[in-house]
């Protein structure tokens, strides 16, 4: 899936990235999508800005977070 334009991505070479999938009523979705759009990170960030937040116990290797990636 291609990126939004005008919002933050990983800078390349952070590391290996696997395949994440899931369903959610549309609602979340939404609001998901537009947390992103406000934040301007991609969805990916998004994503990994909560699992930071709600483990703050890193588990595996970890070059840089989410809150360090460059635009």
């Amino acid at each position: 899936m291609a990126g939004k334009p005008g919002r933050r991505k990983r800078s390349q070479g952070t590391g290996g990235t696997v395949p994440l999938q899931t369903k959610v009523p549309a609602h979340v979705k939404e609001r998901y999508e537009r947390l992103a759009a406000v934040r301007e990170i991609s969805l990916s960030m998004l994503f990994e800005e909560l699992i930071d937040e709600l483990d703050p116990h890193v588990t595996g290797p970890q070059e840089e977070t989410a809150l360090e990636m460059t635009a």
